[in-house]
């Protein structure tokens, strides 16, 4: 099994509320904000240096997590580690003009070297507050937008579009990706209709903190949805992401993350979905949505327990979350968005995985197919 690090470059400076969104911009300063990039560097070498797959970024806005544009910091990783495989996981279509995410990811693919993978992602409904965007298009938008991406990194010559929602007489990208067809897509994979999706358009799912007795029915909506488009998905093209904290011990795991996280804590906690539906609810209603109408149910927060423990129980439960879901690629998000860890305690668990975790993950069997 591949072993993958998603960090969100988080910040480590005093704010009043990490929960709030948008976080407001007098809380920022430079200091904190230039040694919290400096300390996401820092993180994403212990996990090269520890074995490692993929390092991978997202894109968040108005957050604590300091990538709304993460192509540059992947640019950036990319020169400090010229042999890492690196992945943005993921964009934010809907905010976006898919031609120009296109153009962003074939310039990247060409400064990585062949080394980029990518993900296509509709966004938390928070998200949809920062251009604009209008939730209850989101999903068509989303998907058009998909086959567009795809469309204008593999075709070979000039070529109009006329959809729903992008229309453009001339489309040609140059530079075009070093990788072909394209860049590995990951498409998120947390609901029936997005897994099925993923798998028409053969590209890798995506399954973020689900419980993994729940990821049943939608790995075989991707899987049956990929044969119908005439391929066969293996192990690894199913990633799986869920928070993790690694220590020593059990005992030290619980003390580190006691009363902070995952209970109860940061944006994507349980008892704030109502405050973010609020929000995508008062966006829609400025782009002319109707009054009432229901936002998409597989938008809402469905997490799992975190992998949270020693590295024997962490690869225990890893072990058991395969067992469900059959993927081949883990992703450990180690700092929640509410940033409650210190730098310290996530490079001693990144180093810890490295040490502990990586070499029994790697000596595993390829899992079926």
């Amino acid at each position: 099994m591949k072993v993958e690090l998603f960090t969100p470059v988080a910040y480590y400076g005093d704010l009043d509320a990490y929960e709030t969104w948008p976080l407001r911009p007098r809380w920022y300063k430079s200091e904190h904000g230039m040694q919290s990039m400096q300390f996401g560097f820092e993180q994403m070498e212990a996990a090269y240096e520890g074995g490692f797959d993929s390092l991978n970024l997202a894109e968040h806005h108005y957050t604590s997590q300091l990538t709304p544009v993460p192509h540059l910091f992947a640019a950036a990783l990319g020169e400090r580690l010229p042999d890492a495989q690196i992945a943005v996981n993921g964009t934010d279509l809907p905010l976006h003009n898919p031609i120009m995410v296109a153009e962003q990811y074939a310039m990247l693919d060409n400064l990585l070297g062949g080394r980029l993978r990518f993900a296509l992602l509709r966004g938390t409904p928070n998200e949809y507050m920062t251009y604009g965007t209008n939730p209850w298009e989101a999903r068509e938008k989303f998907e058009e937008g998909v086959e567009l991406v795809i469309r204008a990194l593999t075709e070979p010559e000039p070529f109009g579009w006329e959809g729903k929602y992008f229309r453009s007489r001339n489309i040609a990208l140059f530079p075009q990706p070093v990788q072909k067809p394209h860049p590995r897509i990951l498409l998120s994979a947390n609901s029936v209709a997005s897994a099925r999706f993923a798998g028409r358009m053969r590209c890798d799912a995506g399954i973020s903190f689900m419980a993994p007795e729940k990821c049943g029915e939608v790995v075989a909506a991707y899987r049956e949805a990929a044969a119908e488009a005439g391929w066969a998905p293996t192990a690894d093209n199913i990633l799986y992401r869920q928070f993790a904290y690694i220590a020593e011990t059990d005992e030290q795991a619980r003390e580190d993350t006691a009363d902070k996280w995952p209970q109860g804590k940061g944006l994507f906690a349980t008892d704030n979905l109502d405050q973010l539906i609020a929000m995508a609810t008062a966006g829609a209603a400025l782009a002319g949505a109707p009054k009432g109408a229901p936002l998409d149910p597989s938008m809402a927060p469905k997490f799992g327990e975190p992998f949270l423990g020693s590295p024997e129980t962490v690869l225990a439960q890893i072990r058991e979350a395969e067992r469900h879901i059959g993927m081949g690629r883990v992703e450990f998000a180690i700092v929640p968005p509410s940033n409650c860890l210190s730098h310290e305690q996530v490079i001693r668990c990144i180093k810890l995985i490295g040490r502990e975790l990586i070499p029994a993950l790697h000596a595993d069997a390829p899992a079926a197919a």
